[in-house]
Order: C-alpha cells, then sequence, then structure tokens
C-alpha cells in the first residue's frame, strides 16, 4: 500500500518537532533551576547528540525538496512510514524517559544522562536509518 510522500514526511517531522521541543523545554527548565550545576554544556551536549542529527536529517530533506521543485504526487510504501514513524515514538520516548526517570535514580543527573548513551547511540542510529531509508524509497505515481 501506498501513502502520499508529503504527508508522510510532515507526520515524521511533526513528531521529532513536538518531542525535540518538549525536551528541550524540559533541560531548559532543569537548567534554569540549577539542577546541573556547573554541567551544564555536558546536558545541552547530551541534548543535541541525542536529538540534532535526526532533525538536521528532516529539516534538510525539506528544504532540499523544496529547492529541487519536487513532484508532488511522490508516494512511499506505507510499511516504510510505520518503521520509521514508530521506531522515531519509541526512540523518542527512551529519550524522553531518560529525563524523567532521573529522580529515581541514584547518580548524578549528568551521569545518568551519560550512561544512557550506551543504549541511546545504538537506538538513534536505527531510528536515523529507517527515516533515511524512508526518504530514499519514495516514487513517482503514474
Amino acid at each position: 500500500m501506498k501513502i502520499q510522500f508529503e504527508t508522510a514526511k510532515k507526520r515524521i517531522a511533526i513528531v521529532w518537532f513536538i518531542f525535540a521541543a518538549t525536551i528541550f523545554a524540559l533541560l531548559f527548565i532543569q537548567t534554569i533551576n540549577g539542577k546541573f550545576e556547573n554541567k551544564v554544556s555536558e546536558a545541552w551536549g547530551w541534548f543535541c547528540q541525542n536529538i540534532l542529527p535526526t532533525l538536521s536529517l528532516i529539516i534538510s530533506v525539506f528544504i532540499f525538496d523544496n529547492t529541487a521543485n519536487k513532484e508532488n504526487n511522490q508516494t512511499v510504501d506505507k510499511f516504510h512510514f510505520n518503521i520509521a514513524f514508530f521506531i522515531s515514538i519509541f526512540y523518542l520516548l527512551v529519550v524522553i524517559s531518560v529525563i524523567l526517570t532521573q529522580p529515581f535514580s541514584k547518580t548524578s543527573t549528568i551521569a545518568w544522562l551519560q550512561q544512557s548513551n550506551i543504549y541511546l547511540a545504538p537506538l538513534q542510529g536505527i531510528a536515523t536509518g529507517a527515516i533515511g531509508i524512508f526518504f530514499i524509497r519514495k516514487d513517482s505515481s503514474n
């Protein structure tokens, strides 16, 4: 089954932007409240490395498609969209859960964030790969 590429692309972008904004807001509030003490750059570095690469890919595709005058009748296999969409949601839920579960940890906030990279890095690779495949698997409708 095929779906319109533009619609699917926007759905994935909306999920990423909503989660990125939510995570940004949580970190911003924690920064203002002094949660990270003198390690603010480590906390924001964690955010940047876990969110910005994939968000940059999504933004780049939007810019490229708009400047390259791509056809609006392109479709993509719904299976590829579903994989990219649901892996993205899973990954972003794990990222936000790292922040929300930290108060229950016996380690410091920064140590908790750094330890999470052990499982976030492979998940991010899978999510970004799924999104990348979704972006290149589009077809022109006949």
